[in-house]
């Protein structure tokens, strides 16, 4: 026997026995991962931006060394200078291809310790390191590169102190291709 209702029974049931409509993706079996899909390619496409630009302002410029300048079959080799001008937290060490120059930068020391320009209370002794400096230029009048390398404890501000120091001499010009290197620790 079927079962009456009332038209008020009916219209209640109407209102809150209905279901809501679902949604496409609702009614299928299978996982939505268009949302998923769309947070990754961002991800992917910020970090790429990302490794970009770092990429491109840290390029280090190099070039080749040259085999003895006028050597080879046209005359006798020049000897090469390499200076190197290291700061690190005791002092300032100057050194070439035949060795670390001694205080004063009239002889070579050995030594891991050898420090050419030691640290005083003040800081650098830029002064003392240009003045070495031109010792150095009137052994080797052509030759214009110097490396200049840093312990991680210095400070930019001492680094290009350095670099200024290797670079000018008043108004005479010493070392004008300066090369800035990692600092070894």
């Amino acid at each position: 026997m079927p079962l009456k209702l009332t038209s008020q029974q009916r219209r209640y049931l109407r209102k809150h026995g209905t279901r809501p409509e679902l949604d496409a993706s609702e009614l299928s079996d299978e996982l939505n991962i268009v949302p998923y899909l769309d947070v990754v390619v961002n991800l992917i496409m910020f970090l790429l931006m990302v490794i970009s630009s770092v990429a491109f302002f840290t390029q280090v410029n190099a070039s080749l060394p040259t085999l003895g300048r006028g050597g080879g079959a046209t005359g006798p080799a020049v000897p090469q200078l390499n200076l190197n001008v290291t700061l690190a937290e005791r002092g300032i060490i100057v050194a070439g291809a035949s060795g670390k120059l001694a205080p004063g930068c009239e002889t070579t020391q050995t030594g891991d310790d050898a420090i050419t320009v030691p640290r005083t209370s003040a800081g650098y002794n830029w002064a003392a390191l240009t003045a070495c400096i031109v010792k150095v230029k009137a052994e080797f009048p052509d030759e214009t590169k110097v490396t200049v390398s840093a312990d991680p404890l210095v400070t930019f501000q001492d680094l290009l102190g350095a670099m200024d120091a290797v670079r000018m001499n008043g108004t005479d010009e010493l070392f004008t291709d300066v090369v800035i290197s990692a600092g070894v620790r």
